[in-house]
């Protein structure tokens, strides 16, 4: 094995700060993977019904006062409300989601409320969706003729992106929800075009009625690896609905609703309690770790990335994986260009890792000088980074610009300020998610990886610009790529087999 001599250290921190480093993609993976499924009323869906249309299962004196309470392994955290009432000619939609959780000893809320307008044929004229709590995002849509324009705000930023509407268009799933069962029987199905709120792309959804319980038609929604089911009663309403890692809506009325909310002002859920993952053997270096292997299970590995070179699934039934950092090419690297285009992708701006706003690309080029070497560019940005981002628990939506503005934050505000300075300066890259070793267990985390003639692994919120061998990826991608990481929270199992470096 090579020696792990090119690690850079991270300074020392004590365990309360650095879990508070690590655990920021949790809340960001819960929302946007199980509350994507759950609170999914929230998303644009377009219907494609097999053999009916949505306007068959409406009456036409739409009144509708729903609650449904939120729960967590049989502990509830939240409601969904949802009114339908008439408007103008047309009908008037308010849908508030609603979390109450607890982290680090601190009651934090995140808050979802949508209002949108239809014409008397239910087609969606124009709508706001409005998050609050953990981040503060505006959503924006008006209906111009065939085409939906939408635009979504956050900070001093404003994103625009417009939609051809080719089939009917339905904003709130609930009102979907509701009506979808009536004249539905075991075997139907139907496909969902679903605009996710985190990255305005559309993504698929597929629904089937899969069989019946206690008189009521059992339905499943499968996106991104995630198979949500829901309850269907003889009225068509919704009354239950599962996800997986024990999330459950269910119908309640108002009284039951506020009673929680009540009980819940003391004694919130701890979403962050006992999300780590402990193991048996103890590393007492692990930022020194140059090879580990784990044997991993609870979860479907094929879920997963496993690039068989920093990633090896030696036993894909077993569950045995070795990790061992990829480091760049001996070659100096030295053109900034772009590359094939096949890597287009991870040199283009998004939503949250805006990397051609001026102030970002002012500082690549800053931090870069006139260094032309790629590897040490990014080494460059790793290491601004890790000394002028004050680390702090933020549990936001992180974009770029907003961290290099604010100049603190998380692992996930780390990243994706790395990500777009280095996109800036022409070096593919691209975000992680999965698991590192710290203290005395596995906790969730971000980091980046870079192209330099090979995918490399940096952590610029531990100061390694190799990321250490207990970096386990789990997905890569942006926010929306990361909601598979709900798959292993709360199901995922790691026992050490081996590890070596300094001290093991």
């Amino acid at each position: 094995m090579m020696p792990y001599k090119k690690m850079k250290k991270g300074n020392p921190l004590r365990k309360g700060p650095l879990i508070k480093i690590v655990i920021g993609i949790l809340i960001i993976a819960s929302w946007a993977g199980m509350m994507f499924l759950l609170v999914e009323k929230e998303g644009l869906i377009k219907g494609d019904f097999e053999k009916t249309t949505i306007r068959e299962f409406m009456p036409e004196d739409i009144q509708l006062d729903i609650w449904k309470g939120i729960y967590i392994k049989d502990r509830w955290v939240g409601y969904l409300h949802t009114i339908l009432a008439p408007w103008k000619t047309g009908y008037r939609v308010h849908s508030r989601s609603y979390l109450r959780f607890k982290m680090f000893n601190q009651t934090k809320t995140l808050s979802i409320m949508t209002i949108q307008q239809l014409d008397p044929d239910y087609h969606l004229v124009n709508f706001q969706t409005t998050i609050s709590g953990l981040a503060g995002i505006i959503l924006k849509g008006e209906r111009l003729g065939n085409q939906l324009l939408v635009e979504i705000m956050y900070g001093d930023t404003t994103f625009k992106k417009t939609f051809d509407l080719k089939d009917d268009l339905f904003l709130d799933q609930s009102i979907l929800q509701i009506y979808r069962g009536k004249g539905l029987k075991v075997g139907d199905s139907y496909t969902l075009s679903i605009l996710n709120p985190l990255t305005l792309n559309t993504e698929e959804v597929l629904a089937e009625v899969v069989g019946k319980e206690d008189g009521d038609l059992v339905m499943e929604t499968k996106f991104a690896g995630l198979v949500s089911r829901s309850w269907i009663n003889r009225d068509g309403l919704v009354v239950r609905e599962e996800t997986p890692n024990g999330w459950v809506m269910k119908i309640e009325d108002r009284k039951t609703i506020e009673k929680h909310l009540a009980e819940s002002e003391g004694d919130s859920v701890d979403l962050l309690k006992d999300v780590s993952v402990s193991t048996k053997r103890k590393l007492k270096n692990p930022r020194e770790t140059y090879f580990m292997k784990i044997k991993v299970t609870g979860v479907d590995l094929k879920n997963f990335n496993f690039d068989g070179k920093r990633q090896k699934l030696i036993d894909p039934d077993a569950g045995i994986i070795e990790i061992s950092p990829v480091f760049p090419p001996a070659k100096d690297v030295t053109e900034l260009s772009r590359e094939k285009e096949s890597l287009g992708e991870f040199l283009r701006p998004s939503i949250w890792i805006d990397s051609n706003d001026p102030a970002i690309r002012a500082k690549a080029a800053e931090i870069a000088g006139n260094e032309k070497n790629r590897w040490n560019v990014a080494k460059k940005i790793g290491e601004w980074v890790y000394k002028n981002i004050e680390k702090s628990f933020t549990p936001e939506v992180p974009v770029a610009t907003s961290v290099l503005k604010s100049r603190r934050g998380d692992c996930n505000e780390h990243t994706v300020l790395f990500v777009a300075l280095a996109r800036a300066c022409g070096i593919p890259a691209e975000m992680c998610a999965g698991l590192v070793y710290l203290n005395d267990g596995f906790y969730y985390h971000a980091w980046p990886k870079v192209f330099v003639g090979k995918w490399v692994h940096l952590d610029p919120a531990l100061g390694q610009d190799i990321a250490d061998a207990t970096h386990f990826e789990l997905v890569s991608g942006g926010l929306s790529s990361q909601a598979k990481i709900v798959l292993a929270i709360g199901n995922i199992n790691i026992e050490i087999l081996k590890a070596a470096g300094s001290g093991h």
